[in-house]
């Protein structure tokens, strides 16, 4: 918990919450991430933006990913990550169990209603957001489904610095180590790990390979997908590693 908030803080340094599956699903999510972000040490330049397009978010999940009667599964994550240009951003996303994409709008009035919610994250995030497929935090077996996410640029507070370095594992055996934790948390348990002089490696059968050398991990998919991120961004690291896995799952990349 952070600060007395249900939410939980994972190795790595994302905190999770599940959402309820009724109509207090935006404004059970707003209140949460309004608290968590002090709590942690995180700043954005407009709270009130972020309050909005969490509600948005939320209302999505429930217009359109929880089934007719509840039982939503849906989850709330919050994390820090770098931008690939020095600065560091905050990311929120909400997942559910609906594989599919339901993302454009079409003639019925709720689907007007989620298109005007999109739009609304579209512009405050700037054109920041976007939705892969991913695997469940919180459910145990993981759940397979889907993340829609939005990110902001977040000031790099002397407390959220100190915290976020806390977060990074030190030397490339525990950050393989680490890694691999958080894979197998997500129901990803076929990454086995190896270590050699400076470096360690992290590989999924023919699937996926993940080097850590250097203070970053460069992983390689069989899809010809490659990529890289320092250590300090494990959480994200895990993200890509899932949706890599989860993407070549779905169509069945031989």
């Amino acid at each position: 918990m952070a600060g007395g908030i249900p939410w939980r803080l994972e190795n790595g340094g994302c905190a999770a919450l599940p959402l309820p599956g009724d109509a207090s699903i935006a404004s059970v999510a707003r209140a949460h991430v309004s608290s968590l972000l002090p709590a942690l040490g995180l700043t954005v330049t407009d709270v009130d933006d972020v309050s909005l397009m969490v509600s948005e978010l939320a209302t999505n999940v429930l217009q359109h990913a929880i089934p007719h009667g509840g039982c939503a599964k849906a989850e709330l994550w919050v994390y820090q990550r770098g931008d690939g240009n020095g600065h560091d951003e905050l990311v929120v996303k909400a997942f559910d169990t609906l594989r599919e994409w339901r993302g454009a709008p079409e003639a019925s009035g709720r689907m007007r209603e989620h298109g005007r919610g999109l739009e609304i994250i579209d512009i405050l995030a700037r054109g920041r957001w976007g939705h892969h497929p991913s695997r469940s935090r919180l459910s145990s077996p993981a759940l397979r489904g889907k993340a829609t996410w939005f990110a902001l640029p977040n000031p790099r507070t002397r407390i959220a610095r100190c915290r976020r370095h806390a977060r990074t594992p030190v030397g490339e055996a525990q950050a393989a180590k680490v890694l691999r934790s958080l894979l197998v948390q997500r129901g990803m348990n076929r990454f086995t790990v190896r270590h050699e002089p400076g470096v360690s490696v992290l590989s999924a059968e023919d699937d996926l390979t993940v080097r850590c050398e250097g203070g970053t991990f460069r992983w390689h998919a069989r899809t010809g997908e490659c990529g890289e991120l320092p250590v300090a961004d494990i959480t994200e690291v895990c993200e890509q590693l899932v949706r890599l896995s989860e993407a070549m799952d779905d169509v069945h990349v031989v």
